[in-house]
């Protein structure tokens, strides 16, 4: 059970970069009863960083990320496997990035995730360990992988924050998009050309909707400055019906074939019939109601003439 959860983990960067990473970030405003859960993580955490590092520094001290991911999980522990899949998967890399910045006394990966779970069921916070299935999952090229989609989104929010430098910010994005592309990808199958081209039509649609922009020469053959693609095949395949370009080219799709249908096939010769015949069937009734209108306004004038000619010889 645990291999096939790692193995669909492994096959997935969906919704990582931003989504899990901006929870993450702001997990103290998610809702969860800080004053209760506050005293538990913090004596936890207390008691983890003494025996994470040899040195208590405030560049190599542990606290503060063993606070923050106790939180996370905490508040990610009920939701279903499903849905936790892209949450697990960003607290494996986060917890990884934390120890490659650090120096933690632990020689292996796993053995920081078992300590660093078991202080906190030492002050009665079970149910941590949910993501424990996907620490097998975070080898070195997969972290790496993650590591520069990190660095993308941080470079597409800081054009986003920083307007006053959109170019350096806008290269800064192009280049960190051109070493993923270069990256081998066959091991990811094909989640992290769904992810990049994801990211594609996020950028194109802030350049053109929020500021104004004109690419440099030096970008414009650069992949990320090629226009994205008007639907993904995966869109495509599952009937995106938010996506208007979807409905469009379904509406011309549909009435292309009608008219093929029209011109060239025996239903188009009956259609036609039909057609004519319908036609011919409103003329006739469109006549008669003309005649009717006809006959009806010369009935009416005869009235008034008769009305006038009785009234006029009374009064001779």
């Amino acid at each position: 059970m645990g291999k096939i959860q790692v193995a669909k983990a492994k096959l997935s960067f969906k919704d990582i970069f931003p989504t899990c990473q901006d929870l993450y970030n702001n997990i103290f405003f998610s809702g969860l009863n800080y004053n209760d859960l506050y005293p538990k993580i913090q004596k936890a955490c207390n008691d983890f960083s003494g025996k994470f590092s040899y040195k208590i520094t405030p560049s190599l001290s542990f606290y503060s990320t063993c606070y923050k991911l106790g939180f996370y999980l905490y508040y990610i522990k009920n939701k279903s496997e499903d849905d936790r899949k892209p949450y697990c998967n960003f607290f494996i890399y986060e917890l990884k990035r934390e120890v490659k910045n650090k120096k933690p006394k632990f020689e292996k990966f796993d053995k920081v995730h078992e300590e660093l779970i078991n202080a906190y069921k030492g002050v009665g916070l079970m149910g941590l360990d949910v993501c424990k299935e996907y620490i097998l999952l975070m080898e070195d090229h997969i972290y790496e992988m993650f590591r520069m989609f990190d660095e993308l989104y941080k470079y597409f929010k800081n054009l986003k924050r920083n307007k006053n430098d959109t170019q350096r910010h806008v290269r800064s994005c192009v280049n960190k998009y051109e070493d993923i592309i270069k990256k081998d990808k066959k091991q990811f199958n094909n989640t992290i050309d769904e992810e990049l081209d994801k990211f594609k039509r996020d950028f194109h649609e802030y350049l053109q909707g929020k500021i104004t922009y004109k690419c440099e020469n030096e970008l414009l053959n650069c992949t990320l400055m090629i226009p994205p693609k008007k639907i993904t095949k995966a869109e495509a395949l599952s009937g995106d019906t938010a996506s208007p370009v979807t409905w469009t080219s379904t509406g011309v799709l549909f009435f292309a074939v009608l008219l093929i249908i029209f011109i060239h096939t025996a239903y188009g010769l009956c259609l036609r019939r039909r057609r004519k015949k319908l036609k011919n069937m409103c003329n006739r009734k469109n006549k008669k109601h003309y005649e009717l209108m006809n006959l009806f306004e010369e009935e009416q004038k005869n009235i008034i003439q008769n009305k006038y000619n009785i009234l006029y010889n009374s009064v001779d």
